[in-house]
């Protein structure tokens, strides 16, 4: 049975679709009934969201502060359920103006761009279980502040609320009823293995093997990785934070369109203790859990562009978090 897409031609423009129907068309609430689950399960380094209208809510205090969002679609890879089902992994860079009061501070004026990937699993038109990230740490530099100020500012309005500090954690999670899938084929076992050697083996020597030497590596931040020399400092400054960070892939799949190179999407994650010293600054002791998602272009046998994302604000709150507690304990 081909993927149920409605009314629209195939799965990327269903996707790009209904992603414009949502936000800039403002459908909001009646286009989120109607392409979201009522229980949909939404999981997002900030933290589970489990209703439709806790999604609408999202929503609509993005837009006060963001109004004049744009989602720039830049690409979909997508696998085939084979019941009608699909899964779908979008890649877009949100570009707005930071206009209104909210969760990112007061509104400062000024333009932020930064790339989200979303995994939607849809089923008979139907999103009913999504993963999301989005690079907030873009988001802090663009509004003037380090991730980890925007973390801090953060935490302290989870607390001023009266609630615990928000992030997602596996052990937040519910269960649902998407099984994930590793497709075969020699470009996702190429990948696969490049993230074992790098993410779990903390062997960079793959990143020569791996990346073609003139690769690009957008990276969190807003950031690019140029070479080499760039990609192993990028990698270094995460495994050097978290040397005990095992890694789990949860989900790759692979595209093969005509006049492009093979494109693959990946949706990872790593579990460690911040016990060095790296990007995430002093090693603290704390239990860190890291989602990641990345989308990659496989040219002659190497990776020739990757676009590799994690919320590094979240990041920084569960580091704050941790240290807060225990300062207070």
């Amino acid at each position: 049975m081909p993927p149920n897409v409605g009314s629209y031609r195939d799965v990327p423009d269903f996707i790009y679709g209904i992603t414009r129907e949502i936000w800039e068309d403002r459908g909001i609430g009646g286009k989120l009934d109607r392409y979201y689950a009522p229980d949909i399960l939404l999981r997002a380094p900030t933290g589970l969201t489990t209703s439709n209208i806790g999604v609408t809510a999202q929503t609509l205090q993005t837009l006060h502060q963001f109004p004049d969002r744009q989602l720039v679609g830049e690409d979909v890879i997508w696998a085939d359920g084979g019941d009608g089902s699909f899964l779908s992994s979008h890649k877009l860079i949100s570009v707005m103006r930071h206009t209104g009061d909210g969760s990112y501070g007061p509104a400062s004026g000024r333009t932020i761009r930064s790339r989200i990937i979303a995994d939607c699993w849809v089923v008979d038109c139907v999103v009913t279980e999504e993963w999301l990230v989005r690079d907030q740490a873009g988001f802090a530099r663009c509004i003037g502040l380090e991730p980890k100020m925007l973390a801090r500012q953060m935490v302290d309005h989870d607390l001023a609320r009266g609630s615990t500090v928000e992030f997602f954690l596996p052990e937040h999670d519910r269960p649902g009823r998407y099984r994930p899938q590793i497709q075969a084929g020699p470009e996702v076992e190429f990948v696969m293995a490049g993230y074992q050697r790098l993410w779990q083996a903390k062997e960079t020597a793959a990143v020569r093997e791996m990346y073609f030497h003139g690769a690009t590596l957008a990276v969190p931040g807003g950031e690019m990785a140029y070479g080499h020399a760039d990609i192993d400092r990028f990698y270094l400054g995460y495994l050097a934070s978290f040397p005990d960070a095992v890694l789990s892939i949860d989900s790759a799949i692979v595209n093969h369109d005509p006049g492009q190179p093979p494109r693959v999407a990946l949706r990872w994650s790593l579990r460690g203790t911040h016990s060095g010293f790296g990007h995430f600054g002093p090693p603290t002791g704390a239990d860190v859990f890291i989602m990641g998602m990345s989308h990659m272009f496989i040219v002659r046998g190497q990776v020739s562009q990757e676009w590799l994302l994690t919320d590094e604000v979240s990041i920084w709150k569960q580091i704050i978090a941790h240290v807060d507690s225990r300062a207070g304990s």
